[in-house]
This record gives C-alpha cells, structure tokens and sequence, in this order.
C-alpha cells in the first residue's frame, strides 16, 4: 500500500511538474543565438541611445545556459537609454502576459531602471509599459505586464482583446534618468509568455 501511495505522489508530482511547465512558453531563451533580436537603427543615430553592441554570452543565464549581453555606456549626466529588440509577428491570444529577466552585475551602480516596449497592429504604435523595474546588481530582476484587456500596464493605450493578437515588435530598454553613470553590460534572458 505504501509502494503504490508513493508511486501515485510522484506521479501527481510529475503531472503538477508539466501542468506549472505548460503555462509559460519560452519565447527567448538565447540558446541557439541571438534569435533575431538587434539593436533598431534607429537607436544608433540618437546619442541619448548608448547601447553599444549585443552579443551571445554564457557568463549568466537565467534559464539555459545563454543569455543577450548588451553593451553600454551611461554617461550619467541626463536621460540616457539602451534599447535592444526582436522585430517579428507574435499573436499572444492563448497568454496572459508576457515576462523577461534582466541582470545587471554585482559590481554596477544601484539606479537603472528597465521596461519593455511593444509595437501594436497595423498602425505599428508604440507602447511602452507604465511602470519601469529597478536593476539590482547581482541579481536576476523579472519584468512581468498583464496583455488582457483592461489593464493598466501599458502607456497611453486601450488594451482591448486584439491588443495581445497583432504584435509586431518586442523592445526592452534599460535606462538611466540622469544617474547613475554605467558602462558595462546587463543581460537578458527567458523572455516568455504566461497563460
């Protein structure tokens, strides 16, 4: 009897396992490249944009082994941005929201702040999330935002149930609103949608 409790538990354990699994789906995990992400032209031509250059890295990951490294530099005397993006047709009905996970190194400076950014539907309007994350140095820090309808997670948009349908673009951006100065890297890694 105590056998078949315990072969029942595991099983229970298993299917509790891939049940937790299935709800979020991996979108970005950096293991077999940079996956399409870049930096938009764009950015490159706005000196208020101090992203240097993204690479594959296996110096941290959240999931996997792999991670996106962007390089930086923030002057630390105004707003300054480094932006990094994926430009692809995404149609997230089956999802609740969307996450990712950013790191910044132990030895960075407290002060940077990082937000995702969607471009929406045939008219390609940007939306930015209403509320930016802090950076913890030397830990992994997970942006989450609610894609139904109704929520208050995006700027100057009604998010409507064709919002999460028509998603032409996925940003993330790490800023710094005047400090600190910083110029090194942050990483990104399991970008994923969430039932």
């Amino acid at each position: 009897m105590k056998k078949m409790i315990f072969a029942l538990l595991v099983v229970g354990l298993m299917f509790a396992s891939v049940s937790a699994h299935a709800e979020e789906e991996v979108l970005f995990g950096f293991e077999n490249g940079l996956e399409g992400w870049d930096v938009p032209d764009w950015a490159y031509e706005k000196p208020d944009h101090v992203q240097r250059e993204i690479n594959l890295s296996d110096a941290v990951a959240r999931e996997g082994t792999h991670s996106l490294e962007v390089m930086a530099e923030f002057p630390g005397n105004s707003w300054s941005g480094a932006i990094v993006e994926v430009a692809q047709y995404f149609d997230w009905s089956d999802y609740s929201k969307i996450a990712c996970d950013v790191y910044l190194p132990a030895d960075a400076p407290k002060g940077l702040k990082v937000k995702m950014i969607l471009t929406v539907g045939d008219t390609w309007k940007w939306v930015e999330m209403s509320r930016e994350f802090a950076l913890v140095p030397g830990k992994w820090v997970t942006v989450k935002a609610d894609l139904m309808p109704g929520s208050i997670d995006w700027k100057r948009v009604q998010v409507d149930p064709g919002f999460r349908q028509d998603i032409r673009k996925l940003d993330i951006r790490v800023v710094s609103n005047g400090q600190p100065a910083y110029s090194g890297p942050f990483y990104i890694d399991n970008v994923r949608v969430i039932e």
